[in-house]
């Protein structure tokens, strides 16, 4: 819908953001048996949308030839936890349907089983690198990030998160 003036509503543009993401969503089959519609998040909106936490976008961004570069530190509390939230917006934004929240028919993500959200997790972040989708700009930082990091599942940071 338009208004008078032929300018998009943000009625409108939200209902063809649906659309889009609906139009793309493919069927998942999860560890539990449970299957899902989910779409793959598009790597340059995450990075341009700031959210990919500050602290893993710069570690995704250094050099890993540099001398500079951290290399192999162990991450911080705080990075474990920026990694944790943004897994959970991932697995969130990931899903279409059924949909996660807290309103009425949708379901909340503590919910879900963690071998459920792990298996998301690393299905969007597969994407998130490059693997499946998506075209350089983004890619770069969100594969150093992934590639750096591979070793910590969501399983492992859903662990922390509850100690």
């Amino acid at each position: 819908m338009r208004k008078g003036n032929g300018i998009a509503t943000s009625e409108s543009w939200r209902q063809a953001a649906r659309a889009d993401r609906v139009n793309r969503a493919e069927s998942l089959t999860l560890p539990s048996g449970a299957t899902i519609l989910a779409a793959r998040p598009d790597p340059l909106e995450w990075v341009m949308s700031g959210r990919i936490p500050q602290r893993l976008l710069a570690v995704a961004l250094e050099d890993p030839q540099s001398s500079q570069s951290a290399g192999d530190r162990e991450l911080t509390r705080e990075e474990i936890l920026d990694l944790a939230g943004f897994a959970a917006r991932l697995v969130e934004a990931s899903v279409v349907d059924p949909p996660i929240g807290d309103g009425p028919g949708e379901i909340s993500l503590d919910e879900i089983p963690i071998q459920d959200r792990a298996f998301i997790f690393e299905w969007a972040c597969r994407a998130m690198s490059g693997n499946e989708v998506g075209g350089p700009a983004g890619n770069a930082a969100v594969n150093a990030a992934n590639s750096a990091r591979e070793e910590i599942s969501s399983a492992r940071l859903e662990g922390f998160r509850q100690n």
